[in-house]
């Protein structure tokens, strides 16, 4: 995304919030056009058709932001700067994107995204193991420069997809939704405009949803737990045994309790790509041959999926079949155990199912074939837990929500009692979390709800200001969740870094509160942390390690940080350049922090800025926030040349010499190489 287009939508007096999504169209119906009889995807046409599509293009709001020098090619906000940018793929850089801005939001928010086309384009029945990885590594290389991601993508394999992407997804902090659709968005009667602009609304709002999700009909399920139902109606994906995550009518309402949550504390973000392929599903029915079931077993195969009848149950009159399942369990062969049915999943209630477990086949519960088949995939690849037995505790348990286990409980509701007065405070906080819940269920728009709501969403958010631990742990007792915004967006880990709480900034990350959630004005609780008057280097790598990365796709971070330099404040620049700025960005008037230290006279800033890192910064990231080596870079400088220049190509000491600023001339022209 071009900064200034950022920067433009944050300054608009109409816009509340901003919001910057990836598309990835890897291709399906929802592209398609009729070819000799036949839909068929061709390349170009779903980017071409969208500009000129009002609801997915505010051309009016387009054409009165585009800088003269910046359109190239027809794009609207291109990106394209002619070079092949390194960090990316070679084959989807930043000057393939096309990039739209959609209307106004309800709430006022403006959503860019960024539509990015693969080539070439693939009808979804030819998806591989191959094209899961590079649409994860895409979305990997991007993870730093978006709020969320959309992956267009045809139905037949959507659910493997997704699947799949949410265990390689592992720590995943921000929304990535695939959509599709059953007929081409160009079409008339289509559900492709309303999938996709769903998609795009969910990705880019205020509800931080940190999971690997499918929308589709209106219905925002978990991507580990849908199954296509229908070839032919546009509610072609269910999720049979657990709830929406989402539900769109007139108005998007999200059930915040139902969110898959990982603990954030030292995990950041990572893809998994190393898949295994030796994996089979195994359907049982009636007189299935020995010879047949010995095949699937067979090396080199080592996980297979068991599809078996009802509630789990294979013929238990079939000895020769439970030896072949017992033989291969014991020789390493994973097994997982799913029901054929649509909802429900494996018991072992009758004698015919528990033999199976007796055999080493590992029960699956209510897990789906597809979220059961990448699973395997995915545990069988990971090096690290190669030995058989943590591959099956690995099976056994919940690694994304994509299975329920008997060890799953709710947690009960909590009864209002004022016999105790020394309790009441917390009984009271506990009793209005609970009524918060069943609101929610119950009466999502009435007066009381609505209060509820404000309430506990503020009381939360005193909690994590004032580090009261107590009471953060009885609303998540009892809410399930403390992923909790005030009006202005800032959310518990906000409030708890915005004043240097440790402890409460260490508890809500290991309670699933995400590090990528930004307020109305863009910020992250890692802006908040560095601008805290309480500001520490251990919180800072706290929030470092669980993940967080300064946006600097924008011009937040460089303001930010030359008004740090304007005021000589030392301190707070060392935690932007430990938190990874270079010091060198340039803000919306092309100027970095040394020119703007120079041109406030800041002596002091200026020796900081040009003295020398003599630590690896990427290493000191990694360490632990009191380690000796952070305590080293407290007394280290920031490492910037000092022939930096401006957009305007003059340098920090043309600016000395310019203002007649004698001691920093001296010392900029110490620093300098003899010529």
């Amino acid at each position: 995304m071009d900064p200034f287009v950022l920067d433009a939508a944050f300054q608009d007096d109409k816009c509340s919030a901003v919001s910057s999504l990836l598309v990835l169209y890897t291709g399906g119906t929802i592209g398609m056009r009729p070819v000799n009889g036949a839909y068929d995807c061709v390349p170009n046409l779903l980017v071409q058709t969208l500009k000129n599509m009002p609801t997915f293009s505010d051309q009016e709001y387009e054409k009165a932001k585009e800088r003269p020098y910046q359109k190239t090619s027809g794009q609207v906000f291109s990106d394209s700067t002619g070079l092949q940018d390194e960090r990316f793929p070679v084959h989807l850089q930043p000057s393939q994107f096309t990039t739209f801005a959609l209307p106004l939001t309800k709430d006022h928010r403006r959503i860019f995204y960024s539509v990015a086309e693969y080539s070439p384009l693939l009808d979804s029945s030819d998806m591989t193991q191959d094209d899961w990885v590079r649409i994860a590594r895409d979305i990997g290389a991007y993870y730093d420069f978006f709020d969320g991601f959309v992956i267009l993508h045809g139905t037949d394999t959507l659910a493997y997809t997704a699947a799949a992407l949410s265990f390689m997804f592992e720590n995943l902090g921000k929304p990535v939704i695939l959509t599709g659709s059953q007929l081409p968005i160009f079409e008339f009667r289509s559900d492709g405009w309303g999938n996709f602009l769903g998609a795009l609304l969910i990705a880019g709002g205020s509800q931080p949803i940190p999971e690997v999700t499918v929308f589709f009909h209106d219905n925002l399920f978990r991507g580990s737990r849908v199954v296509k139902c229908s070839s032919d109606q546009f509610h072609a994906f269910a999720s049979p045994n657990y709830p929406a995550l989402a539900i769109c009518g007139t108005e998007i309402t999200f059930f915040p309790e139902l969110v898959f949550r990982q603990p954030a504390i030292d995990r950041p973000f990572s893809v998994h790509t190393g898949l295994c392929r030796d994996v089979a599903i195994l359907n049982m029915f009636p007189s299935i041959s020995t010879e047949h079931v010995a095949a699937f077993l067979a090396p080199p195969t080592k996980g297979v999926v068991l599809r078996t009848y009802g509630a789990g149950n294979v013929p238990a009159s079939r000895k020769d079949l439970l030896e072949l399942f017992r033989s291969a369990s014991e020789r390493g062969v994973l097994i997982i155990n799913v029901t054929q049915c649509y909802r429900g999943g494996v018991k072992a209630v009758y004698s015919t199912g528990a033999i199976l477990n007796e055999c080493g086949v590992i029960p699956g519960y209510d897990i789906t074939t597809e979220a059961a088949l990448t699973k395997l995939t995915y545990v069988l690849g990971k090096v690290e837990s190669s030995d058989v037995e943590t591959q099956r505790l690995m099976l056994s348990r919940s690694l994304r929500g994509e299975v329920t286990t008997g060890s799953d409980v709710r947690l009960t509701k909590s009864k209002l009692s004022l016999s105790d007065p020394s309790m009441l405070e917390r009984k009271v906080i506990s009793y209005l979390a609970h009524v918060f819940t069943e609101a929610q269920h119950r009466d999502m728009d009435t007066k009381t709800a609505i209060w509820v709501r404000r309430l506990i969403t503020s009381l939360a958010c005193e909690a994590a200001a004032s580090n009261d631990i107590a009471m953060l742990k009885d609303i998540n007792e009892v809410l399930g969740h403390l992923q909790l915004s005030d009006t202005e967006g800032c959310s518990t880990l906000h409030k708890a870094a915005r004043h240097g709480h440790i402890q409460a900034v260490r508890f809500l990350l290991r309670h699933g509160v995400s590090v990528y959630t930004k307020d109305l004005w863009g910020l992250t609780p890692l802006d908040y942390a560095i601008q805290s008057p309480n500001a520490s280097c251990e919180l800072v790598m706290l929030l470092l390690h669980a993940g967080a990365r300064l946006a600097l796709s924008d011009f937040h971070v460089p303001r930010a940080v030359n008004a740090a330099a304007g005021a000589g404040d030392i301190k707070r620049l060392r935690l932007y350049r430990l938190a990874g700025c270079t010091l060198e960005e340039w803000d919306s008037e092309g100027r970095s922090a040394i020119h703007v230290a120079v041109a406030n006279r800041h002596l002091e800033t200026v020796q900081f800025l040009v003295s020398p890192c003599t630590l690896d910064m990427n290493h000191l990231r990694d360490l632990p926030g009191n380690s000796l080596d952070v305590r080293k870079y407290l007394i280290s400088g920031a490492g910037v040349h000092p022939s930096t220049r401006t957009s305007w190509q003059t340098t920090a000491l043309d600016e000395a010499r310019l203002r007649g600023f004698t001691e920093i001339c001296e010392l900029l022209e110490s620093t300098l190489p003899l010529s």
